[in-house]
């Protein structure tokens, strides 16, 4: 019995990684090409930076859009890459089963240390795969880039693959992720190779790290600057992102609504046009207000809520009414308290040893429990940006 586990353990260690299936892959990139273009989203992509490309290489590129995978996949046409991606789609039903089933990704906890991740990038190397890395761990809430991950430029040293980035400027104002989707206007990916294999051996750790920073740090407002992206309600949904006045600082007192986000505190109003500017002398564009309200932060902000968890039932699939708890977070300390499936859950940790929050706008931020994925859900979420905030600025 024994032998058989050790030699089942040696295969599996040795199983080829293999590629996402060659029609289905291209369908769906196809399918998704046609879908944007008949919502008016004009793409001009530039392969040059990634012309001669070879298997196998490492790709890093920003995760500006919800749409990142479709446009780094057409981009690198006819090649078949392997993505790194979020272990979250695994627990949605029926997108979950696709990607195991054809896909052949890897899969990776965000902000959770997971060695499985490195073992599958390493098995994508081994099949001589393109691998296709968002560093940041997370999508923000924003068209603004975050922080890379600890450990990226670690992972480029061990992997000595050359490296390019792939961009698409202009997608995450297309796909905004607190409002209407496919807006209609450009995107223009632009490619570059960031380092040969022969450089990375050559690089410090630090070069490596500065080089990525740089080529990962995007501003989708400013690059795409005088672009103009059409949309029925420009604002609707703003107030699941904005949550503090610019003009009289009250909290969630902000409303979208069509064009427009009021504030009921003060009756501030302001217009957001569609080149994503604000007619207002307070925050011009999305991103400055967004980051004003996290320049604005007090250092002693305490938040504290009654939450309902979501968690991944014995089926695979994320529920979210697995369970309930008390939370209570500050720039120091993070205190969860309650059940899951009937069963004590308890986690008291410093605030900065957390890393980063993915979250989604009027929906919830996750945390990883003991390795388990947990979807944190306040009762007015509206204040998940905030919880962020906090944790995203005792992390910097």
């Amino acid at each position: 019995m024994v032998v058989k586990r050790k030699m089942a353990s040696e295969k599996n260690k040795s199983k080829k990684m293999g590629k996402p299936a060659w029609g289905i892959y291209h369908i769906y990139l196809y399918i998704s090409a046609l879908i944007m273009r008949i919502r008016g989203v004009h793409m001009k992509i530039d392969r040059t930076g990634i012309r001669g490309i070879e298997e196998p290489s490492l790709v890093l590129a920003p995760h500006i859009s919800l749409k990142d995978h479709i446009i780094v996949g057409l981009t690198l046409l006819p090649h078949r890459p392997t993505f790194v991606l979020s272990e979250h789609f695994m627990y949605t039903p029926f997108i979950g089963w696709v990607i195991r089933t054809f896909g052949h990704t890897v899969t990776k906890k965000m902000f959770c240390p997971d060695t499985g991740t490195i073992r599958g990038i390493l098995r994508a190397k081994s099949a001589g795969n393109i691998i296709v890395l968002f560093p940041e761990g997370r999508l923000n809430a924003v068209a603004h880039s975050q922080k890379v991950t600890k450990g990226t430029p670690e992972l480029v040293k061990k992997l000595g693959l050359p490296v390019y980035t792939i961009t698409g400027n202009g997608s995450a104002l297309v796909f905004p992720k607190w409002g209407e989707k496919y807006r209609k206007g450009d995107i223009k990916v632009e490619t570059s190779q960031l380092f040969s294999a022969r450089e990375v051996a050559s690089m410090s750790i630090d070069e490596i790290s500065e080089k990525i920073d740089e080529a990962i740090f995007h501003d989708d407002e400013w690059v795409m600057k005088g672009h103009h992206y059409k949309a029925k309600n420009t604002a609707e949904g703003l107030d699941s992102i904005l949550y503090r006045c610019p003009k009289c600082g009250e909290e969630f007192q902000l409303k979208a609504s069509g064009n427009e986000i009021h504030c009921e505190a003060c009756g501030f109003t302001t217009t957001l046009s569609d080149d994503y500017r604000f007619d207002n002398e307070y925050a011009r564009t999305v991103n400055g207000w967004f980051y004003l309200q996290r320049a604005m932060l007090a250092p002693e902000t305490v938040m504290e809520d009654d939450i309902r968890i979501g968690a991944v039932n014995k089926h695979g699939h994320m529920d979210m009414e697995a369970g309930e708890a008390h939370l209570r977070v500050d720039s120091e300390n993070f205190d969860l308290t309650g059940t899951v499936y009937g069963e004590p859950v308890e986690l008291h940790k410093k605030t900065p040893d957390i890393g980063g929050a993915p979250y989604t706008p009027d929906g919830w931020f996750n945390l990883y429990y003991e390795k388990r994925l947990f979807y944190l859900i306040p009762p007015d979420k509206r204040r998940i940006v905030k919880y962020v905030n906090i944790i995203d600025t005792a992390c910097r």
